[in-house]
């Protein structure tokens, strides 16, 4: 009997360990499991974000904003807290978001936006033209800047490249890109400009048949350049195969003085050729002030159109003339 009752003390208290340790090892891997769940948790916090696309301008409320889970370490910290939305309804988005967007206290604006029209004087005119990136310094511009404008064109079979406008006010600038030919895609950037009507009718004219670059210039420098150039690119870098010859005119020779003169025809007759700074200076040209060649140029391209394009009266006389016919 005292034998039977020892194996059962044994067994017991084998079974009692047994458990004791199945527990202790759960326990274990539990806790070995939170710890490493811990350890790669991330914590998420509620913020809003917009809940589709949201132009800039669209007055804020409930139905395009969103809460999403965001984990802590992407959070900005001028991102907004659902309990934040109250500060900001009613107010306007400053710029664009995309779905998905956390909404941030920088896109929202209590004051709505002035009409950039405002931003243009009385009496002035805004003109916006594309600048090529790559002929001038349009990834430069900024507004506030003031810029030159120069203009490249042909005028009676002779090449002249001439100032245009100078020390024009950039009001704001702008990228856009458009497909070429090839199929390639050419980025080009637009600058606003601040001209006066006169103005900006000369810009848009220069515009359509000539070639114009943006030259950037300093504030504080006031002084304008009537200084242009004329000829192909050969004379103006001075690398002209041969240069145009210039000749002595031809002395009158008077009574006893034709030996005197004689003298000096012989010394003169030689012909000169010019230099290629004589070139390159004789390509250089000064632009008259008012009645200048860009406005000539310009004048001359508005009569050729108006001859080319015959008025009502002219169509009706040769419609007359072929029904007689």
């Amino acid at each position: 009997m005292i034998r039977i009752r020892k194996s059962w003390y044994i067994a017991g208290f084998a079974i009692g360990a047994g458990i004791l340790a199945t527990f202790s090892a759960n326990k274990y891997m539990k806790e070995k499991i939170s710890q490493i769940e811990a350890n790669h948790r991330q914590v998420m916090i509620p913020r809003i974000v917009a809940a589709g696309d949201i132009p800039e301008g669209t007055i804020i409320d409930s139905s395009i904003l969103a809460v999403r889970d965001i984990p802590e370490n992407w959070v900005s910290s001028d991102s907004l807290s659902p309990d934040e939305f109250e500060r900001i309804e009613g107010k306007i988005i400053t710029s664009p978001l995309t779905a998905g967007d956390p909404v941030l206290w920088a896109h929202t604006s209590t004051v709505s936006r002035r009409p950039f029209s405002e931003k243009v004087a009385v009496g002035r005119r805004a003109v916006t033209m594309p600048v090529d990136t790559i002929n001038s310094v349009s990834g430069l511009i900024v507004p506030g800047d003031l810029i030159d404008l120069y203009v490249s064109f042909k005028y009676r079979n002779r090449d002249i490249t001439a100032p245009l406008l100078q020390g024009v006010l950039v009001l704001a600038t702008d990228k856009e890109s458009k497909l070429t030919n090839d199929g390639s895609e050419r980025e080009f950037s637009t600058v606003t400009l601040d001209t006066s009507p006169e103005e900006a009718a000369k810009l848009v004219a220069a515009r359509q048949d000539g070639v114009i670059t943006a030259f950037l210039r300093n504030p504080d420098d006031k002084k304008a350049s009537q200084k242009g150039v004329k000829g192909d690119l050969a004379s103006i870098l001075g690398i002209a195969t041969s240069g145009p010859i210039v000749r002595k005119k031809a002395s009158v020779i008077y009574g006893d003085q034709g030996s005197k003169k004689m003298t000096e025809i012989a010394n003169n007759s030689e012909d000169h050729t010019p230099t290629k700074e004589e070139i390159l200076q004789q390509s250089v040209i000064n632009i008259p002030g008012q009645e200048d060649i860009v406005s000539s140029w310009i004048s001359e391209n508005a009569k050729k159109k108006e001859v080319a394009t015959p008025n009502d009266n002219e169509i009706s006389k040769r419609e007359e003339d072929v029904d007689e016919e």
